[in-house]
């Protein structure tokens, strides 16, 4: 993991991980991280505003029950792009271009194999999924057209995403954020397109759900075309070791997005059939668009975190590590709490601009929001902590954190308080869930600052 970071910020190397302060190197790695990530943010919210304001509370609806097939790709798509690159990026380091080739021509098959055969067993039972995912009789019909067109795009949008991350292991940072903007631009004329002018309605929605990660995949020409060694070969004997060994790797990465899906579709059912279709609309705005903005802080500041884990505790360098970990967690929760506070002050222009002229989904998402978002500051911190976990490669308590707030506490509770109180309790399933899991990231936090510090004592006695 850390060669593969030194090949993307080509400024950093080996002896600088090892010696440059922690401080310096962990904000460097987090805001070039995130800057790679502006472009796709900018699209999600321009998606909101065009989708609110052309199709209203029934587009938002729409989008919200579809929700977990979109978390299902990012979750396959960038848990199999961080297995394969990362086990390739090993072999690579160590001088074996034949069989990080190898590892990168069975993953990429493996992917598009599997991701089409999904989009496949999907597509043809749209009806059925879309009812699965809590789609009532006023959406039921919008959602499986969506689904239909969504999963054209579908293989494309899994096996892009693993595309872009291989070509950070070839040395091409550039060209992979180059992919990455020019697809969220061309995506989002598209939805604007569709929608404003074409007037396709939410055909137009669906198209751009396949576009918006499915252009990824055109990453494929350079891997075609180029003089890299990593090709891709017409080679279906797979190494079946290798590929358990990249969905190893890609479990946290997956359960995360996995847990989140569950919840998204739970609560969509509850607010479907105990409320109304703008109670699903809130929730699609709060879920699809509030809270990625807060995730990509908090993911920018993970994948920033991770590669300087990885080189420190490997190279025994605790006490640095121990530096990290505390700066990474304590970073995310100012951040956080610092947009959360923003938020609740601006909260009313914010809402207008998905909601629209609709003054009871802007009432709705304004309230429900405040509840829903007030305690993520610290909910978060699991995400930190599973990542670094997964850093250092102690894949089972990372797996655990990832599962521990949204399906172990969150989804329970929202059955438990939609039971009690109706569909007005299922929105505090989660700020109850967010401090539940801060209470156990604070024991894990100071149990793995004390095992760092006993390793840094340990280390100067031998």
């Amino acid at each position: 993991m850390d060669n593969e970071l030194d090949h993307e910020n080509g400024a950093l190397n080996n002896q600088e991980l090892a010696t440059s302060s922690i401080n310096r190197l962990f904000f460097k790695y987090g805001s070039l991280t995130l800057i790679g990530q502006i472009a796709q943010a900018i699209m999600v919210i321009l998606e909101g505003i065009f989708i609110g304001q052309g199709l209203g509370s029934l587009g938002l609806a729409t989008v919200s029950v579809i929700m977990p097939l979109e978390l299902l790709s990012t979750g396959l798509g960038g848990g199999l792009g961080i297995g394969v690159s990362t086990v390739s990026a090993l072999d690579k380091g160590k001088g074996n271009v034949e069989r990080s080739q190898k590892v990168f021509s069975d993953g990429f098959w493996f992917t598009l194999i599997i991701s089409i055969l999904l989009a496949l067993i999907i597509g043809f039972n749209a009806s059925g999924i879309a009812s699965l995912l809590g789609a009532q009789a006023e959406t039921h019909q919008a959602a499986a057209t969506f689904i239909r067109i969504f999963m054209v795009g579908y293989p494309f949008s899994i096996t892009g995403q693993m595309i872009v991350s291989m070509l950070r292991v070839d040395e091409q940072p550039g060209l992979s954020s180059w992919i990455m903007s020019l697809s969220a631009l061309i995506s989002i004329l598209e939805l604007y397109y569709g929608v404003f002018i074409a007037k396709w309605g939410i055909v137009a929605v669906g198209i751009y759900y396949g576009m918006s990660i499915g252009l990824f995949f055109t990453g494929i020409f350079y891997f075609i075309f180029s003089k890299t060694k990593l090709k891709i070969k017409f080679d279906f004997n797979f190494d079946w070791k290798t590929i358990l060994d990249d969905i190893k790797i890609s479990i946290p990465y997956f359960v995360i997005t996995i847990s989140s899906s569950i919840f998204t579709w739970v609560m969509n059912i509850i607010l479907g059939k105990n409320g109304t279709s703008v109670d699903v609309a809130a929730f699609g705005i709060v879920n699809g668009y509030i809270f990625y903005i807060f995730n990509t802080i908090t993911v920018s500041l993970t994948q920033g975190m991770q590669p300087i884990a990885s080189y420190n505790y490997g190279a025994k360098l605790f006490d640095r590590v121990r530096q990290l970990l505390n700066i990474s967690i304590l970073s995310n929760i100012v951040v956080i709490a610092a947009i959360t506070l923003l938020y609740a002050v601006f909260s009313r222009p914010l809402v207008t601009i998905f909601a629209g002229s609709d003054t009871q989904l802007m009432k709705m998402t304004m309230s429900t929001s405040i509840i829903m978002v007030g305690f993520t500051a610290l909910g978060s911190t699991v995400n930190i902590l599973s990542g670094y976990y997964q850093a250092i490669n102690k894949i089972k308590i990372s797996n655990f954190l990832g599962i521990i707030k949204f399906l172990i506490i969150a989804t329970p509770l929202l059955l438990i308080l939609n039971a009690i109180f109706g569909a007005n309790g299922a929105w505090y399933s989660q700020p109850i869930a967010d401090v539940i899991v801060f209470i156990v990231s604070l024991i894990l936090w100071k149990k793995e600052i004390d095992n760092l510090k006993k390793e840094v004592k340990e280390l100067r006695i031998n």
